[in-house]
C-alpha cells in the first residue's frame, strides 16, 4: 500500500514536467531528426470538382462586383456633372460638403429633413434671416409639399436663397457656403504645425 501511495505521488509531482509540450507544426513536415522536409509540387492535393466550382464562383463574382463599381463610380460622375450644371458657381468640393452637412442634419436618416432642421442648418452658416423669410423659401422648394425636402431641392433652396447677381454670381448664403468647403478643404491639407502657425489649436 505504502509503495503504491509513493507511485501515485511521484506521478502526481513527474506529470506536469513530463508533460508533451504544445506543437504548433506538423510532424510529417519534419523528419525524424528534425529537420524540414521539402515538399515539391507534386505532393500538392488535386483539385477537386468542388475547388473548380467555388474558383468559378468567385471569379465570376469579382468580375460582377468591378462592373458594379465602375457603373457606381460613372453614375456618380454623371450626377456631379448634372449638378454642376444646375448650379453655377459652386464645384465638386462644394457638393460634398453640403452632401455631409445635409446628412449631419437629417437626424431621422431618412433622406429628407424638415422645416425645423433647415432652420438649424441655416443658422449653423451663420444665416440671420427671419423665420418667415425661411419658410417661405422652404415651401417654395418644396415640390410635393409634405413638409420634408429631399437633397437636390436643399441645393436648390440653399442656392437660391439669395439668387446670383445680374452677371450670374453667386452671392449671400451659396457664396457663404462655397467658401466654407474652401477653408475646410485648405485646412485638411495643413500639417499639424501650420495649423498652429496659423492659430487653429
Amino acid at each position: 500500500m505504502g509503495n503504491y501511495s509513493s507511485k501515485v505521488f511521484k506521478r502526481l509531482f513527474d506529470y506536469p514536467i513530463k508533460e508533451k509540450p504544445i506543437c504548433f507544426v506538423r510532424q510529417e513536415d519534419y523528419s525524424s531528426t528534425g529537420e524540414p522536409v521539402e515538399t515539391g509540387d507534386d505532393d500538392k492535393e488535386a483539385m477537386t470538382q468542388y475547388d473548380n466550382l467555388c474558383n468559378a464562383f468567385f471569379s465570376r463574382l469579382l468580375v460582377e462586383r468591378r462592373q458594379s463599381k465602375l457603373l457606381r463610380e460613372k453614375d456618380y460622375e454623371t450626377a456631379i456633372k448634372s449638378l454642376l450644371e444646375t448650379f453655377p458657381g459652386w464645384n465638386e468640393m462644394t457638393m460634398t460638403h453640403l452632401q455631409g452637412i445635409f446628412h449631419l442634419f437629417d437626424k431621422k436618416h431618412s433622406g429628407l429633413i424638415d422645416f425645423k432642421e433647415f432652420c438649424s442648418l441655416v443658422e449653423s452658416f451663420g444665416d440671420d434671416s427671419t423665420k418667415d423669410a425661411r419658410r417661405v423659401a422652404f415651401e417654395q422648394t418644396d415640390s410635393d409639399m409634405d413638409g420634408q425636402i429631399n437633397y437636390n431641392e436643399f441645393l436648390s433652396v440653399i442656392y437660391n436663397y439669395d439668387p446670383p447677381d445680374e452677371e450670374g454670381n453667386i452671392q449671400g448664403l451659396a457664396l457663404k457656403c462655397r467658401t466654407i468647403a474652401e477653408d475646410i478643404n485648405f485646412v485638411s491639407k495643413l500639417t499639424v504645425g501650420e495649423q498652429i502657425e496659423y492659430g487653429l489649436f
